[in-house]
């Protein structure tokens, strides 16, 4: 799963931050942007993965759990005292410790009763705003980093943890240590470390997933297809009298892949270009336009509604979804045949396109201030979140308790009934505090397994990320989000044939004037801070 909260009530945070006498809107590049010793990167040797791993980007890839998973800690990391917090979930809210025996046991395991205040994914932004106002996030808290004044809000409420966990003073939570620094660097502020990762790595990247089950029932080969081939296969495919599409939506991060789009802003001749402003942009939406006009997205597809019950059910062949959504896709599968498949996105010219990886994080928590024993205690507690895949407490942390929450199919834990409710569909908002790393691993099926590795062995020499990520624009906090909003309902109308193709350009022009290349100066002057430009 992965959670994006992008629409942060500005006012309200605003609200919160009155009376603050030690908080100011800097628009000082420099200090919003100072850079600091980043922790220590050191990989958690734990079970060694089923496949090797051939790029430092590429996750740790599993066919099945460990048959003997090892106990990591020692002692609870707690010290008796309340641990409250808050935290968004995209599942249904789980029971209430006095109605839950798995928070009931992770209490005892922690050696600390956790008060959490769960909210779900779409409300949060507004609770979240209201909590910052009232002063009662807690001790351990979820934020995202797209709302405005981003650094000024955690100099002000969150624990300036460089001392902490700068250098090697984090190898004293060995599990956060296991994050690598470009995770860290989303954590960077003001010239601290102000809030711990919750890392996805290339998990969250996007791409396009293929229901080969079907693919090889209508004997329709796509293999690693180009534009057109992309295009064809799709019409191939499609029959709106069986109620059967080649897309669930319009595959945009695959065509940017194909067409070498830069992942949002690139540099070139020394300068920073958004893709928004390249022609091959532009050509990316006549090519969606047209197969919306050609009818081989799904009718509801610009809308993106349903598009992951459209693919589950076979109303589309094609996606685009994260790789981290494969699991849920067999979870929810019901046709025992149902395979996925990811092809490898090529240049008209037949090169392997740039594939756009996603951010290392999908968000960031922080911690209440506090004096050094209580900040060391509450790190202790977020170690222990963050036990990586293969320990036992990774698999308390997803699964539960055996019997209760989870029964073994092989080695693999299983989900019961009452583990889907009390475990939250093995995603205890927990996870939204610490995390470890995001593996390759879909229980019960080795092959999708095998199908992610042989992707990212295939992209991962060329794929790119973004040169921006953990740098901060005050632009871009305060109008990116307007920016954006503007821009996304004009592709949708291009899409749709609401709008001229050739509006793009005016619109172009338009947002350039209106805030992107404001944008563009401060994240140059970021970049040349740390000399990465």
């Amino acid at each position: 799963m992965t959670l994006r909260r992008r629409t942060f009530l500005a006012g309200s945070l605003a609200l919160g931050l009155t009376g603050c006498a030690t908080v100011t809107r800097s628009t000082d590049i420099a200090a919003l942007n100072r850079p600091v010793a980043l922790p220590t990167y050191k990989r958690f040797e734990g079970p060694k993965p089923d496949l090797p791993r051939s790029h430092p980007l590429m996750p740790d890839c599993f066919y099945r759990f460990p048959e003997h998973p090892v106990t990591v800690t020692h002692g609870a990391p707690g010290d008796g005292h309340d641990v409250t917090g808050s935290a968004p979930t995209s599942n249904p809210i789980p029971p209430s410790a006095d109605r839950n025996p798995y928070w009931q046991e992770l209490n005892k395991r922690l050696g600390a009763p956790l008060e959490l205040n769960i909210t779900a994914a779409a409300d949060y932004p507004n609770k979240f705003a209201t909590a910052v106002a009232g002063d009662t996030l807690g001790d351990l808290f979820n934020v995202d980093g797209g709302f405005a004044y981003l650094p000024q809000f955690l100099e002000a409420r969150a624990q300036d943890l460089t001392e902490y966990l700068s250098g090697d003073a984090i190898l004293e939570y060995p599990f956060l240590a296991n994050a690598p620094q470009a995770s860290w660097r989303g954590c960077v502020f003001s010239g601290g470390i102000r809030a711990v990762p919750i890392q996805r790595g290339i998990m969250s990247s996007n791409t396009l997933l293929v229901r080969q089950d079907l693919m090889d029932q209508l004997g329709v080969a796509l293999g690693s297809p180009t534009p057109d081939d992309l295009q064809k296969v799709a019409k191939a495919v499609t029959d709106g009298r069986k109620n059967r599409w080649g897309l669930a939506v319009p595959p945009t991060a695959t065509l940017s892949a194909m067409l070498g789009l830069p992942n949002g802003w690139e540099v070139r001749d020394g300068k920073l270009v958004h893709s928004r402003e390249l022609p091959e942009h532009k050509e990316m939406l006549a090519i969606t336009r047209q197969m919306v006009k050609d009818g081989v997205i799904h009718p509801d597809g610009v809308a993106k509604a349903n598009q992951k019950v459209w693919f589950t059910q076979g109303s589309a062949v094609m996606t685009q979804d994260t790789y981290s959504s494969i699991q849920s896709f067999y979870r929810r599968a019901t046709d025992q045949s149902f395979s996925i498949s990811i092809p490898v996105p090529r240049t008209a010219d037949g090169k392997v396109g740039r594939v756009l990886l996603g951010s290392p994080n999908n968000s960031i928590a922080a911690i209440r201030p506090g004096p050094p024993a209580r900040i060391k205690t509450l790190l202790r507690v977020l170690n222990w979140f963050a036990a990586p895949f293969g320990t036992e407490e990774y698999l308390f942390r997803k699964f539960g308790l055996p019997g209760r929450h989870y029964t073994l199919n092989g080695t693999d834990p299983v989900l019961t009934k009452d583990g889907g409710s009390e475990v939250c569909l093995g995603e205890f908002p927990i996870q939204y505090l610490a995390d470890g790393p995001y593996p390759a691993y879909f229980p019960g099926h080795p092959e999708a397994v095998d199908t992610a590795y042989a992707h990212f062995k295939a992209v991962l020499p060329t794929a790119i990320t973004s040169p921006t990520y953990g740098l901060y624009s005050p632009t871009q906090s305060t109008k990116g989000k307007i920016l954006d909003t503007r821009m996304d309902s004009l592709t949708k109308d291009i899409q749709l044939g609401r709008a001229d193709l050739n509006s793009w350009d005016d619109a172009v022009a338009d947002y350039r004037k209106s805030g992107a290349d404001a944008i563009r100066n401060e994240l140059e002057q970021a970049l040349a801070i740390k000399g990465e430009k």
